[in-house]
């Protein structure tokens, strides 16, 4: 008999407590649940799989599951979601599935919910939210990259970070756009309420970066990209160019330096001294020129200036030869002496044979008019003869 009673007793417990999903005890009043594995869900080709499971009293698991976009007013139709696929296994022997297949997803960003109704009009909206949205990215740079100048020669980090709204499917990153190459790739990931992702790499700048472009792209898939832009600032040190000369003409010295650096370097010239000459000087897009004029005196084949040149990273200097025009003006000058004597003595030689031939033939045309005058007087005198 004891036995009975106990088989009798098992028999009531499970009867009250449910031994199948779903099965609640008659008259049991047990509290709205819901239990979603994932607030942000990524659409496959326009279908998103939303895995769901919820508790409620006896009295609701007999109405409608409802799922809704944005808010309750908008429920969705049945050609737009796909009941019962099984995604989910319930935890506790009071859990319902509510996992749904959701159709036509739109590709902006939504906000799905559930809900239950039953009875004369009675509902129970769960408060829970869920996103879903196509695979999108935001690129950005650091905020270094742009208010910060690098130095040229010196090792740095570039930054580039991105809103990752596709869970579980890494980037592909690409730098472009830099004159020299990355050293080092350094990967970082860190987590963030829809998941963020960041990488950064070490690299050397040159100075031919300066103002040059740098694009940070991310490449989702095959044909999804995002991308930022940067402009970098990089200072370097200064440098004088070869194009910086100095001539001597007479007694008058010009000379020109010319230099390149960030920010723009400025010219000094020892050999000025603080003395008061005329000096010009100007900036290009990224070279300082300056040029001075004096006049000396004494000054040998073997003298020199330099040129100093210097910005707040350091200086440079640099000694200019001296290229002295006078022997070059005095060839130039019995090169023109040469041209007009041989000139002149050509014109000379010219007008001594053109007067040698006019004499010449002076001399031959007077005995030719003598004889023809000779012959005219015979005839003549043969005439009254006769």
């Amino acid at each position: 008999m004891t036995k009975w009673r106990l088989l009798f007793v098992l028999l009531r417990v499970l009867f009250m407590t449910g031994s199948c999903n779903g099965c609640l005890a008659p008259g049991g009043d047990y509290s709205f649940g819901l239990r979603l594995t994932e607030t942000f869900i990524e659409t496959k080709r326009g279908r998103a799989w939303i895995p769901c499971a919820f508790t409620a009293p006896m009295r609701a698991l007999s109405g409608r599951q409802v799922w809704f976009r944005r808010s309750p007013e908008f429920p969705l139709s049945p050609a737009e979601v796909q009941k019962n696929v099984g995604l989910m296994q319930p935890m506790i022997s009071t859990e319902s599935e509510c996992s749904v297949v959701l159709r036509d997803v739109p590709d902006t960003p939504e906000e799905y919910g559930f809900m239950l109704e039953w009875g004369a009009n009675e509902r129970h909206v769960f408060p829970d939210r869920v996103k879903v949205a196509s695979c999108v990215a935001t690129v950005e740079m650091a905020q270094s990259i742009y208010l910060k100048h690098f130095v040229a020669g010196e090792e740095t980090f570039l930054n580039c970070s991105l809103s990752k709204h596709c869970p579980g499917m890494d980037p592909k990153i690409t730098w472009k756009g830099l004159s020299s190459k990355p050293l080092l790739m350094q990967k970082s990931q860190k987590a963030h309420e829809y998941s963020r992702y960041s990488e950064q790499f070490l690299y050397t700048p040159i100075p031919e970066d300066h103002r040059g472009k740098i694009t940070c792209e991310a490449t989702f898939g095959k044909n999804l990209t995002a991308s930022a832009t940067a402009i970098l600032t990089v200072h370097s040190h200064p440098q004088i160019l070869n194009s910086s000369a100095c001539s001597l003409v007479l007694d008058r010295l010009i000379c020109t330096c010319v230099s390149q650096g960030v920010p723009l370097p400025d010219i000094l010239w020892p050999l000025l001294q603080n003395k008061h000459y005329f000096v010009k000087g100007g900036a290009s897009y990224n070279h300082t020129i300056s040029t001075f004029t004096m006049t000396v005196v004494n000054f040998t084949s073997n003298s020199t200036v330099m040129c100093i040149s210097k910005n707040y990273l350091g200086q440079t200097n640099k000694t200019l030869a001296v290229n002295h025009i006078n022997g070059l003006r005095d060839t130039y000058r019995w090169t023109i002496k040469g041209l007009v004597i041989a000139l002149f003595s050509t014109l000379t030689i010219c007008v001594i044979c053109f007067w040698i031939k006019a004499k010449y033939r002076r001399l031959t045309e007077v005995p030719y008019n003598s004889l023809q005058n000779r012959k005219e007087t015979l005839n003549t005198q043969n005439n009254i003869t006769s």
